[in-house]
This record gives C-alpha cells, sequence and structure tokens, in this order.
C-alpha cells in the first residue's frame, strides 16, 4: 500500500513541481515533537542548475493537502527535496 501513496503523492508533485523532474518520492508516517501526525516526504529531483521554482515550491504542502485528504490520510506533509546524488540514485 505504501508503493501505491508514494506513486499518488509523486504524480501530485510532479504536478505542482514541473517543469522539474520527480525522479522518487518515498514517504513515513510519523509524529512531530507535540504528537500530532505528519507525513515526511523525500522528493528526489532534477531540475535545471539543481534548483525548484521558491513559489512552487511554498504552495506544495497545501496542494498536497487535498490529495492526502483523498486518501484518509490526516496528516500534515512534511517534504524534504534532494537531487539524485544528494540521494545518492544513480540516474541515466
Amino acid at each position: 500500500m505504501q508503493d501505491i501513496i508514494d506513486e499518488i503523492l509523486k504524480i501530485c508533485i510532479q504536478e505542482q513541481l514541473a517543469p522539474a523532474e520527480i525522479v522518487e518520492v518515498k514517504s513515513e508516517e510519523a509524529e512531530d515533537h507535540d504528537g500530532d501526525p505528519i507525513l515526511n516526504i523525500w522528493v528526489v529531483f532534477k531540475a535545471e542548475k539543481d534548483r525548484l521554482d521558491p513559489e512552487k515550491v511554498g504552495g506544495l504542502v497545501q496542494h498536497l493537502r487535498p490529495t492526502l485528504s483523498k486518501l484518509q490520510m490526516d496528516r500534515f506533509p512534511i517534504p524534504t527535496y534532494m537531487t539524485p546524488e544528494e540521494a545518492g540514485i544513480a540516474t541515466v
């Protein structure tokens, strides 16, 4: 089930962060220091000069909330962004 959630998140994130290419998305349910439910999301991307559009990044959480709601996940998304090199992923 987690693979399906990650694939849905990948599509949603790709939609928001285009023209950057989303290489991989992994997520993990957790709790913050107050015990509130969160969803850690690691986003591996390729983009010109390894930079994402700050306005698109700033709007990603708001963009993800309806998708998470449809997945019946009442968790606050916490995205972390990295390039394939930073993630240790070989790409062609």
